[in-house]
C-alpha cells in the first residue's frame, strides 16, 4: 500500500494540468485551444507512461516531466468528448532544460496535435 501511494505521489508530480498564475514546470507542455475538453492525457516513450485524467479546456494547459534526453521518441495521446482518441508521436531533445510546446486545437470537426509557436 506504500509503494502505491508513493508512485501516486511521483505521478501526480510528473504531470500537471489545468490553468496556472504561476510558473509551468516540466519540459512538455501541451496547450488545449479548443473550447472543447479533452482529458486522459496520456505520454508514452521507452517503455514509461505518464498521465493525467484531468480535463483542460479553453487554452488550459498539461505539463510533463519527460527524461533529459536528446532524440527521445514519445507519443502524446488524448480523448474527447464524444470518446475519440487521438494519437500523434514526435522526437524531440530534453536535453539542458530544453521545452518542447505542443498545442491541440479543433478545426472543421477536426482534432489536431502539433509543435506550438513560442513568443
Amino acid at each position: 500500500m506504500r509503494k502505491l501511494f508513493w508512485a501516486f505521489g511521483l505521478l501526480l508530480l510528473l504531470a500537471a494540468c489545468g490553468q496556472r498564475e504561476e510558473a509551468v514546470e516540466g519540459n512538455l507542455i501541451l496547450t488545449n485551444y479548443a473550447p472543447e475538453a479533452i482529458s486522459n492525457i496520456t505520454v508514452e516513450y521507452g517503455g514509461e507512461t505518464l498521465s493525467s485524467e484531468a480535463a483542460i479546456s479553453d487554452t488550459q494547459l498539461c505539463s510533463f516531466t519527460l527524461p533529459e534526453e536528446d532524440g527521445l521518441t514519445y507519443t502524446v495521446s488524448f480523448e474527447t468528448a464524444e470518446g475519440e482518441t487521438v494519437r500523434e508521436s514526435f522526437t524531440d531533445s530534453f536535453a539542458e532544460e530544453t521545452v518542447v510546446y505542443l498545442r491541440t486545437d479543433r478545426a472543421e470537426g477536426l482534432w489536431h496535435l502539433e509543435y506550438d509557436q513560442t513568443s
